[in-house]
């Protein structure tokens, strides 16, 4: 009898335990919602939102996806494309939700769109499943510090710029902000989106507006239409204050940003993987930010530049940083192309005599060594080079001074003629 109790005694105890893990399954984590800030016709799940309680199986196929797609948005951060980033990182927490440096590079793409409050939202969620994350943390101060500067714009906006919106409506021309670093700013044009949150606005309400054609934005809240053209959200927003404190309304906090760029374009053509139009979130960006996104081909060596402006027409060598570095504007046309071949040529007492291939930078010893070096006693070098009137000049140099660095080493020229003595 004794045994037979003990017998269900153990039955009822595996019952039990294999129906525990039943219950506390049965009650998943909820998923997020779709997003809503993201873009205007995104639909992809909110990355920060979909969440589990359940650590979830990412597949190694996944987690490879989720890298590569990581490596991207790194690349776009680095070059100021946050919203191609911030999709990148997206994309990357879509294929493993648990990927925490995914949401550190999300993070700081919403905060490079000046999209805050979801900078913050991301970050928090990134030190949530590491903890450990540095950079997490200081890009969460980065966008606290934020936070408190558009509050504190919101209520300045509200004491001092109420003259806005009268010379506004007046019909007076508002000039934008003096611009000292134009890859810091962004004056709104034609066909953007910007997306206007008033105080008390309710949820449901639609917060994007188009600037029309004439540049001017159509607002509940106005008696008309603003003239919205050539100037900074911040001036935007300082004019809804004012218009809200006018009717008593409050006037603080207003949150004006631009969700959709499409005034400010380029064109990329040539030998680049992805040509077409490339669209600025600055008033000027530098070139080396499109080549990246644009994908220069092996063979691309020059990247020829034209401007509204035919005075900053420019032609930029994509070996010389510096160059590079330069900035290009809205409106701006940049093909790639190859180099042009040019050559200059050398003799004497040299192994390889004749015509060699010129390279920009090429110093005269450099170019006596791609001859092959110096035979016998070689020492004296004759320079001699077109004047552009059909005249020759010829200089002398001791090659010995030039090795000893009495002498500097001199650059030459594409059609340089060269012959060693």
């Amino acid at each position: 009898m004794v045994r037979v109790i003990s017998l269900l005694s153990i039955i009822s105890f595996i019952i039990l335990v294999s129906g525990s893990p039943s219950r506390a399954q049965s009650s998943p984590g909820q998923e997020g919602s779709s997003v809503g800030r993201a873009s205007l016709n995104s639909k992809t799940a909110d990355p920060v939102k979909s969440d589990s309680t359940a650590p979830r199986y990412v597949s190694k196929a996944a987690r490879e996806n989720a890298r590569q797609s990581y490596k991207g948005g790194i690349n776009y951060e680095r070059g100021g494309l946050y919203r191609q980033a911030m999709e990148s990182f997206q994309q990357a927490i879509s294929y493993d939700p648990e990927f925490a440096e995914a949401y550190v590079g999300l993070g700081a793409s919403y905060l490079g769109l000046g999209r805050v409050e979801e900078a913050i939202t991301t970050l928090e969620k990134a030190l949530s499943l590491n903890p450990h994350l540095t950079e997490a943390y200081t890009r969460l101060g980065q966008a606290y510090t934020k936070q408190k500067e558009l509050k504190a714009q919101a209520n300045k906006n509200s004491r001092d710029l109420a003259a806005t919106s009268a010379e506004a409506n007046s019909g007076k021309k508002t000039e934008p902000n003096e611009v000292k670093d134009p890859t810091q700013v962004y004056n709104v044009g034609v066909g953007d989106v910007v997306d206007i949150r008033l105080p008390g606005s309710v949820s449901s309400e639609s917060t994007l507006y188009v600037v029309s054609s004439s540049g001017h934005l159509e607002h509940p809240i106005l008696n008309q239409p603003i003239k919205v053209l050539g100037l900074t959200t911040d001036q935007i927003a300082a004019q809804f204050a004012a218009e809200l404190k006018r009717r008593s309304m409050g006037g603080s906090n207003v949150d004006v940003t631009v969700r959709d760029y499409n005034s400010h374009t380029i064109l990329v053509s040539g030998l680049v993987k992805e040509p077409g139009t490339k669209i600025l979130r600055r008033e000027a960006i530098p070139l080396y930010v499109v080549l990246a996104d644009a994908q220069p081909l092996n063979d691309a060596a020059i990247a020829d530049v034209m401007s509204k402006d035919p005075a900053h027409n420019r032609s930029v060598e994509l070996a010389d940083s510096e160059q590079t570095a330069s900035l290009v504007r809205p409106g701006d046309v940049v093909r790639l192309r190859a180099a042009v071949k040019r050559f200059f040529y050398i003799g004497g007492n040299v192994k390889l005599p004749g015509e060699l291939q010129y390279r920009a930078g090429l110093t005269l010893t450099q170019a006596i060594l791609s001859a092959g070096g110096t035979i016998l006693k070689a020492d004296k070098i004759q320079l001699t080079r077109g004047q552009g009137n059909g005249l020759l000049k010829m200089q002398e140099f001791k090659l010995k001074e030039i090795n000893s660095g009495k002498t500097p080493d001199p650059l030459i020229e594409p059609g340089d003629r060269i012959t060693i003595l």
